[in-house]
Formats: structure tokens, sequence, C-alpha cells
């Protein structure tokens, strides 16, 4: 692979990491999902969060789970996006359970579970303030009362999303209600449910100040999983690494030269007006990574005396300060925050290498693309 940027994972990291989540989870009665879709499919991400004692996968993409599943990874499987009609037969062979919201795509999985001879297990989601997933609670019942016809379908919990798109925050109310709403469903079932999926690593700082209601009993966590910290601080974590992904580039250019351009400022190849700081003469390097391979806005470089300037399609230009050492050809390493972590794991130009720097994964034939309906 012709490359100049390495994005470098250390499985024995994410191991502990989920490991100390599983027991504070175990302590608390909660079960564990690990929320893997930051790995875009490469097995050895799903690989270590099982090692480190997780027993479920969660991932919001079905080819994701069909590339962990043709690695030879079995483990209990969760979609977490809402599935399309289309996909119902996709969703029942390759995923134990899935979140839902919407009648029609229920009926259409309970369709193609029939057609399989299966059963299909759902999480009904709420919607508790987020704006995003979610079945209002006033029509909960009736979604209930239209389930019960439909033979190949469980519904297997309930659960609520929150912080991904209004930002709202999970505290103890949010979470009180939606016990509340569990019990309700238990009553119209007849039966208790399985799961009270109380949300993603949002729902962590709860857990260790040991305010989690009581009744949440499942947890999805990807972000203080991967990263070990608070999703809404940025914060670390106590006990867990932050230094489970490291992202590095090579040196291409090291100049010194003014920190204005020079000439008449119009937009940019992004449709933005860049604007700079007056600093003077600077020495500055360009990077061989740009806005295609990874996301500028969450990456930190590890060395405090680099600053971040800016970035095109390809190029990554940084402020070297006065630090004379840096030369062409040299690497610079990076912390990425999950847009850049994602990022860069889809970008066919990083190289992906597993636990040293010396040690590159071969993930090419298990990230190409693969039909979704065969397990």
């Amino acid at each position: 692979m012709n490359t100049s940027a390495w994005l470098y994972f250390d499985s024995s990291k994410l191991r502990d990491n989920v490991g100390r989540l599983q027991r504070l989870c175990r302590r608390r009665g909660v079960e564990l999902a690990a929320v893997v879709k930051a790995g875009c499919g490469w097995s050895e991400i799903a690989r270590a969060a099982l090692e480190g004692g997780c027993g479920m996968l969660a991932d919001s993409r079905l080819d994701n789970l069909a590339r962990i599943q043709q690695s030879g990874i079995r483990a209990p499987s969760m979609l977490l996006r809402l599935p399309a009609p289309s996909q119902a037969e996709a969703v029942v062979r390759l995923c134990d359970i899935s979140l839902n919201s919407e009648l029609e795509s229920i009926r259409a999985l309970n369709a193609a579970a029939q057609r399989l001879g299966r059963r299909h297990r759902v999480l009904l989601m709420v919607e508790l303030g987020d704006r995003r997933e979610g079945i209002l609670p006033d029509r909960l019942p009736a979604l209930i009362e239209a389930l019960q016809p439909l033979q190949a379908i469980e519904v297997a919990g309930i659960g609520t999303n929150l912080g991904c798109l209004g930002g709202i925050r999970t505290t103890v109310d949010k979470l009180s209600e939606l016990v509340g709403l569990a019990r309700r469903v238990e009553r119209l079932l007849g039966h208790e449910l399985e799961y009270v999926s109380g949300g993603n690593s949002g729902s962590l700082p709860l857990l260790l100040e040991g305010r989690l209601p009581a009744g949440i009993n499942h947890l999805r966590i990807g972000f203080s999983m991967l990263l070990g910290r608070d999703p809404y601080t940025d914060e670390p974590l106590p006990g867990l690494h932050t230094d489970v992904f490291a992202l590095e580039a090579e040196l291409i250019e090291v100049q010194t030269k003014h920190s204005l351009p020079d000439g008449e400022v119009v937009l940019d190849a992004f449709g933005q007006v860049p604007h700079f700081e007056d600093r003077g003469e600077r020495r500055r390097g360009i990077l061989s990574l740009g806005r295609l391979d990874t996301d500028l806005a969450t990456l930190r470089p590890l060395d405090d005396g680099i600053g971040m300037i800016g970035a095109s399609s390809d190029h990554l230009v940084v402020d070297l300060g006065p630090d004379l050492r840096y030369r062409v050809g040299d690497r610079l390493r990076f912390a990425p925050g999950y847009g850049a972590l994602v990022q860069a794991m889809l970008s066919p130009y990083v190289e992906k290498c597993l636990d040293s720097p010396f040690q590159a994964a071969d993930i090419t034939s298990s990230m190409a693309v693969s039909s979704v309906a065969s397990p």
C-alpha cells in the first residue's frame, strides 16, 4: 500500500477498556453492548471488544456486521440504525435484535422472519427529547397493540437515544421516565422486558456516580469504550485508556513562510472563506493527510508545540513552532477524536496498523464491499 498516513490500533488497551466497563456494568446489573461502528467492519476491533468480556456487538451498518461475521466472529449482534423495510431480510439474517420505531418496518421484519423460519427480536425506541429516532411515549400503547398479531416478532425491550442530534444530556429524570415507560409496556405485554436500554456513552457518568436509575439494565457504549473519554466534556474517564488509537502522517514540506496569505481571499475548495491570524514569519509543515482522510476538527497533535493551521483535500498544514528538530520525512502523531477516527477508518488512503508501528494489518479483504444479505 503506497501510503504516508497510518492509523494505529492498540488492541490490548481496547480489551482493557472493555473489561473495566464490563466489570462496572456487571456490578450495577447492566449488560454492555459494545458499539463497534467506528471500526467500519474491521474484525480486530470487534474481536478485542469480545475478548475484553463484552457479550454483544452493536453496529449501525449491515455491511459492517456482515464483514465481522465473515471474519469468523460469532456473537449476539444488535443493529443500531432503524432498519429500512427494503433491508428486512438482511436484518433478520445478520442481526439478533434491531432498534425500531416504525410499525411498517417491523411488519417487514416479521414477513422476512416468517419466510426464513426465524423469530426476530426488536427493541422499541422512545423519543425523550433528542429528536432523532423514537416513537412518542403516548403512542406506545397503540404500537404494542399493533404488534400483537406479528408472530415472528418478539418485543425484547425498549430504549432511548440522547445526545447525538439535539445534544440533550442523559439525566436521571430522562432515564427514570424510560423505566416508567418500560413498566407500562410490560403491563401491556403481560411479561417482563429483557432490556431497558438506557442509551449510549452519555449514560456512563451516571453509572460511575452510582446514579443510574434502577431498572436500566442495558447500555450501548462506543465513544467512551474506544476513546476513554466523557462524550459531553471530552475529559478522560477514570481508569480508561485514551490512547487506543493514534493517527500518524509524514512531513512532506518544512518551510518558513508568512502566516498570512498574500492576495485576494476568496472561497476555498470547500466553500469556506478562510481566516488566519497574523503571527509573522512561522516555521510551517505540510503533512500527507487531508480532509479526504480525517476530520481535522477532532484531531489533536500529541506534541503540544504544534498548532493546526488548516487543510485541503490532501494536505494538512501545521505550525511547527520554534522547534527546529522536525525535518521532511519525519512523522507527526495525533490523537483522533471520534469524527477523526471514523473518517480515518473509512479512508482507503490511511493504512490501518494493529498493535505496533511495525505490524500493519491487512484489512483490504475484510473491509471490501460485501452483500448485506449474506451472513
